[in-house]
């Protein structure tokens, strides 16, 4: 019988770690315009929580918010893209610095395709470790299979039939989020780390050299009229 709770007569402690990178204004303010945050009026379970611990999303991180037909379910998908430094054979390396997402053993990823939730040749990282280009510090991740990608392609997650996990961009992050348990191999379903998280969905210009990397498919989205600023056409 696994046992969830129990009796303990002192204290127990859990413990995790991370690196804090440092703080940073990613939303652009205007002069004598309110800027307000927008979000919906329920929040969603994160469907692809990380597959380790440590894993930490940024203020200005574009989402998903997707429901059914009847705006009822909500779940909520975060856009994790890598930029690629280098690829020699099944090792692809990922820029490693304090604003750049962390990948895990058991990520499905790929080049992003030419649109939002299209197909693409995604590999499964096998392992992941870090390690230096040049001066460059990177994740060096070990793929299942050889990843065509150049230096400066953005990677994004796949979902089981090979296309983008991420089929709408409407939300973002409002500010800077710690993942620290994620999901790990093992773990009972009941016991699984759960994150509840309701984004905002809209209100804001977000500096693009702030935001962590931006395939050219969802540059597409963005409705911005001023150079250097994104903006989601979404509520507000």
């Amino acid at each position: 019988m696994n046992e969830t709770f129990g009796t303990f007569r002192g204290t127990i402690l859990k413990q995790s770690k991370g690196t804090i990178g440092g703080a940073r204004s990613v939303f652009a303010k205007f002069k004598g315009i309110k800027n307000e945050l927008v979000y919906p009026y329920n929040g969603g379970l994160i469907k692809n929580a990380p597959k380790g611990t440590g894993f930490k999303f940024f203020a200005g991180d574009l989402m998903e918010f997707r429901t059914n037909d009847h705006y009822a379910k909500p779940e909520v998908y975060l856009l994790k893209t890598y930029l690629v430094e280098s690829v020699s054979g099944t090792t692809v390396n990922i820029v490693k610095d304090g604003y750049k997402h962390k990948p895990f053993v058991g990520d499905v990823l790929g080049v992003a395709p030419d649109e939002i939730g299209g197909s693409m040749t995604a590999v499964t990282i096998t392992a992941v470790a870090t390690s230096k280009v040049g001066e460059q510090e990177v994740w060096a991740c070990t793929t299942s299979e050889t990843l065509t990608a150049d230096k400066g392609d953005v990677l994004v997650e796949a979902d089981e039939d090979g296309n983008m996990l991420v089929k709408n961009i409407n939300a973002f992050a409002d500010c800077d989020g710690d993942m620290p348990y994620g999901i790990l191999d093992g773990e009972d379903e009941f016991e699984k780390s759960k994150y509840l998280y309701a984004p905002a969905v809209g209100g804001v210009y977000i500096y693009i050299h702030k935001m962590s990397p931006i395939p050219a498919c969802v540059l597409k989205k963005n409705v911005s009229q001023f150079n250097g600023l994104f903006k989601l056409p979404t509520v507000g």
